[in-house]
């Protein structure tokens, strides 16, 4: 701060409101600071730069940790509004969000999460940390993001305490990490079950706040494309939920290059029955490359699929006045995505019509306007639409398709090994899912508008969840499986030094935050709840509470279960902000102070 040239003034400020200049600090705070020491205590540092018009205002931590605290604070207001909806018994929010919009009513966590705005800066600080590891769950897992929120306001609350008693903040941490990495081998290796078909419509309906028929309809759509099937959400136009499927595989951002190719008016769609498909990993710039296979398409009268990066308008209009004037039966598309994922796609649409790829790029080398009809493919059934198409291939290709699907689960594996990020994972499960499974469409049904979006939200959550259970397995429900992760702290705590035990006793406790705030939900006395699950969990592991019956028994056998995933992201990404929290000793909040206003000329009224 000393001697930067952009500096017009230093101040301090008692209570730290943010964007006001007080009293110039003393020359013995200023030479602290100089030194690399914290000003004196309860003091923010106000730093006003002219550059761009900014200024930034300092916090620092002090005996009495006021920065922080207000930063839990607005961790806790967060929790406050998130952790109402937690449970079979949870309350939904209504959130307006500007004058003159409609208010929506929402039940899932991290959708009131990025809602919520706190007018103080550090308030809004903490709020935002805390809504990271709520939105990174949700990324990962699908749901979970309520219990992320509540475990991370649990870990923030509980490490305050023992850091303003002194504990090394940094040591708290180390014992946390360690306990949660033994927890996690734990969760994986001996808590989590697989799951079977009769446990999808639990999950599901679990997930989906305990709505039965939403449940059921997931259910359905699962058993009707398979495990590794696409089922995607769409607004219907009833009052009542209904489901559509079809077989094949569907490549979404694939639509059709011109509507005037469309054939089906009636739906919008180019459909064709028993069609030759041309895949093209390249360009299609030219009449001559592409006449050769319309040709043989044409002399065979064929209908014709072709797939490439792009066509050139030149191409575009031959194929559409051969299709009004001469009964030309084509159906051309663009591929999707980009770089080595468009190449992929473009391989698996191959392997599932038997066709060979062509383009100066590939393998071969094979161009278009050299291409025979050895490399075309065979369709079934070709739909194409303005968003996608839907292609079924032969049951020739079926040996090689399980091959292809086998192929891309290894380097999915793989990819998993080496610490790739998770949206590698999901392109290997796309990829997956469109070549193995149908397609499943669940039009949501409503009486209002409002209705409409809770209805959506609740069935996204639902199909997160079934995929991860898929994915991880399922653990006891009713955030009864984090009593059980708790019991296996002090096991977990014996190799821990004796700081480090400390960090270990705080997640302890933090684990039981989760069924404390579903009982709260349920108007239940949460510790006496906690402390029946405990005793029964020592004969039955999988003994947990029923908050939507207040029964105790076997969760799995109740039909109360969850994913093991949504456990593990959960308290991963909760212990990660966390850990900001604790370490934090700084902060810093820039303001804008707008555009200088323009000097008036001479001659000039300034207005």
């Amino acid at each position: 701060i000393g001697g930067a040239p952009l500096v017009n003034r230093i101040a301090a400020t008692a209570g730290a409101r943010q964007g006001r200049l007080r009293d110039a600090l003393k020359v013995k705070s200023m030479e602290a600071l100089m030194d690399g020491e914290n000003p004196m205590p309860s003091q923010t540092v106000s730093q006003m730069a002219t550059f761009k018009g900014y200024h930034s205002d300092l916090y620092f931590n002090d005996n009495t940790y006021e920065p922080i605290r207000k930063m839990i604070l607005g961790v806790a207001k967060l929790t406050a509004v998130v952790g109402c909806t937690l449970g079979p018994k949870g309350r939904n929010v209504v959130v307006q969000r500007r004058v003159g919009t409609r208010p929506r009513i929402i039940n899932d966590g991290v959708s009131i999460a990025k809602e919520v705005h706190l007018e103080d800066d550090l308030e809004e600080i903490g709020s935002q940390l805390v809504l990271e590891a709520s939105e990174r769950t949700n990324a990962e897992a699908g749901d979970g993001t309520t219990t992320a929120i509540v475990l991370s306001n649990a870990l923030i609350q509980e490490g305050l305490k023992r850091v303003v008693s002194g504990v090394n903040a940094m040591q708290i941490y180390r014992g946390m990490e360690k306990t949660t990495k033994k927890l996690v081998e734990y969760l994986e290796n001996e808590v989590a079950i697989k799951v079977i078909d009769d446990q999808i419509e639990d999950v599901a309906t679990i997930s989906a706040s305990g709505r039965r028929d939403i449940g059921v309809m997931i259910a359905k759509a699962l058993k009707a494309v398979g495990r590794l099937g696409m089922i995607t959400l769409e607004e219907g136009r009833n009052v009542d939920d209904w489901l559509e499927t079809q077989q094949g595989m569907f490549v979404d951002e694939c639509g059709y290059i011109n509507p005037k190719l469309i054939n089906n008016p009636e739906d919008g769609i180019v459909q064709y029955e028993k069609a030759r498909v041309v895949i093209v990993d390249g360009d299609v710039n030219t009449l001559e490359e592409i006449i050769p296979v319309m040709e043989i398409a044409f002399e065979k009268d064929e209908p014709v699929f072709i797939v490439a990066h792009k066509f050139a308008k030149e191409v575009e209009n031959f194929l559409v006045l051969n299709q009004q004037r001469a009964g030309l039966k084509v159906a051309a598309v663009t591929a999707p995505a980009f770089g080595d994922l468009r190449s992929n796609i473009l391989e698996d649409i191959a392997i599932l019509t038997g066709a060979t790829v062509v383009g100066e790029e590939t393998d071969l080398g094979l161009s278009l306007s050299s291409a025979t009809e050895k490399v075309m493919g065979y369709a079934e059934l070709v739909e194409v639409g303005k968003e996608g198409c839907l292609i079924q291939g032969p049951n020739s290709t079926k040996e090689a398709v399980d091959a292809r699907v086998q192929q891309l689960v290894e380097k999915r594996d793989r990819s998993d090994a080496a610490g790739n990020p998770f949206y590698e994972r999901d392109k290997f499960n796309r990829r997956i899912a469109k070549l193995k499974g149908g397609v499943a469409v669940i039009y949501v049904g409503a009486m209002t508008e409002l209705e409409l979006r809770d209805r959506k939200l609740r069935y996204d959550d639902a199909l997160c969840a079934i995929r991860a259970a898929l994915d991880e397995g399922i653990v006891a429900g009713g955030a009864t499986a984090y009593v059980r992760l708790a019991d296996k702290v002090d096991e977990i705590a014996k190799d821990l030094n004796s700081e480090e035990v400390k960090g270990a006793d705080i997640l302890k406790k933090a684990l039981e935050y989760p069924l404390l705030q579903v009982s709260r939900n349920a108007g239940v006395h949460g510790p006496l709840v906690v402390a029946n699950v405990r005793d029964g969990q020592e004969s039955d592991p999988l003994f947990g509470w029923n908050a939507a019956t207040d029964e105790y028994g076997n969760m799995v056998e109740m039909g109360i279960i969850e994913p093991a995933k949504v456990i593990r992201c959960a308290l991963e990404n909760s212990v990660s902000v966390a850990k900001t929290f604790l370490l934090t000793e700084g902060v810093v909040v820039q303001h804008y102070l707008g555009e200088k206003p323009k000097e008036a000329e001479v001659g000039e009224i300034q207005m």
